[in-house]
């Protein structure tokens, strides 16, 4: 996946670093458009592939299990998650404790955030990841959606991730915010 400032490209000019507030005008500015698919990383706006079958078809899974889990548990899926003031991602899904107001929801409060890729996977893997960890995001998993495997991160720190281990297709993957709860991706 390129990352490419994908608004204004010009040649030969240093890539544009934008802030969360600038894309926001942006969008009110009607000079991109609302359903524009990317996300913001440092500052650096970096474009979403389009989805196929396969993320498709494990989303469809994911969705199963996830209607599975507690009550305590809310999941929304595709929503923008924003990491600091010069970030956002939109993960496939995350998890946070009901009574957590969607507009108070904070990277930290997030239990479980989920990313499929199949083009994108190395990117949710070594690039996202991280991340995700700097915030406090609690587990994170990277799911890859072509060998219907997972990788799973636990243990935030400021550096990445303390405790990561991947499964394979066929494996069963719980998270600890439902435990006995298990997803299987694939066999």
């Amino acid at each position: 996946m390129a990352h490419v400032n994908a608004i204004f490209p010009t040649p030969g000019l240093d890539k544009r670093r934008f802030t969360v507030a600038d894309i926001h005008a942006l969008v009110e500015k009607g000079v991109v458009n609302e359903d524009a698919r990317f996300e913001l990383l440092d500052g650096e706006i970096i474009p979403m592939s389009p989805k196929g079958p396969l993320h498709e078809s494990l989303r469809v899974t994911i969705t199963d299990w996830a209607r599975t889990l507690p009550f305590s548990l809310v999941w929304i899926a595709e929503t923008t998650l924003y990491l600091d003031d010069r970030s956002f991602v939109e993960p496939d899904y995350v998890f946070f404790d009901r009574g957590i107001a969607i507009a108070d929801l904070k990277p930290a409060d997030i239990r479980l955030a989920i990313e499929v890729g199949a083009k994108s996977w190395k990117y949710d893997s070594e690039i996202k990841a991280p991340r995700y960890a700097s915030v406090g995001v609690q587990e994170y998993w990277a799911v890859n959606a072509r060998k219907r495997a997972v990788r799973v991160h636990r243990e935030p720190t400021a550096r990445g991730w303390a405790n990561v281990r991947d499964f394979q297709s066929g494996d069963l993957v719980e998270a600890l915010c439902a435990p006995g709860l298990p997803l299987l991706l694939g066999e």
